[in-house]
């Protein structure tokens, strides 16, 4: 992949912090808002607590897709990849710390879950979290004008994952 566009996705992955995440189970879509982050390898990082229809979904069918970027620009990120759950208790606090951190940056003070938690029984529990991890096997990137990445304006989309063959 070229570095200035790899570099435009990149920014505008992180520039986002709300993505569309589909998910089905018996061939019924569920489609729902998830905060993210993104590493440099293009894997995505989600919470959501146990006993959701996500939760419950993916439990019995890893495949998701997400659309990052739902205007006014015209651009977004989509992906479909495989889900799998963080289990290591380390691993999973610095990815919930990089989501807070990235929401603070926005101006977002909680997740929304947290809130309706706090609302319902008044306290946090961090064990029903669960954070996942969505590798990409199908990443395209869309920018039909936004000048602010100028290094992957086009009337196409563009293929990151899987890299295209020259």
């Amino acid at each position: 992949m070229h570095k200035l566009l790899s570099s435009d996705v990149h920014n505008f992955l992180k520039n986002n912090s709300v993505a569309v995440l589909a998910t089905s189970y018996l061939r019924l879509p569920y489609a729902s808002a998830v905060y993210f982050v993104v590493d440099e390898k293009m894997n995505f990082y989600f919470v959501t607590k146990m006993n959701t229809d996500k939760y419950l979904n993916l439990k019995m069918n890893k495949n998701v897709a997400m659309v990052i970027g739902m205007g006014p620009k015209h651009m977004s990120v989509n992906v479909r990849g495989h889900a799998s759950i963080i289990k290591d208790k380390k691993q999973k606090n610095k990815i919930l710390s990089k989501i807070e951190l990235s929401l603070k940056s926005k101006k977002i003070h909680e997740l929304a879950f947290r809130k309706m938690t706090n609302l319902q029984t008044k306290k946090k529990d961090l064990d029903q979290e669960i954070v996942y991890k969505v590798t990409p096997q199908h990443l395209i990137f869309i920018n039909i004008d936004d000048p602010e990445y100028p290094n992957s304006i086009s009337n196409k989309h563009h293929v990151i994952i899987p890299i295209p063959k020259k």
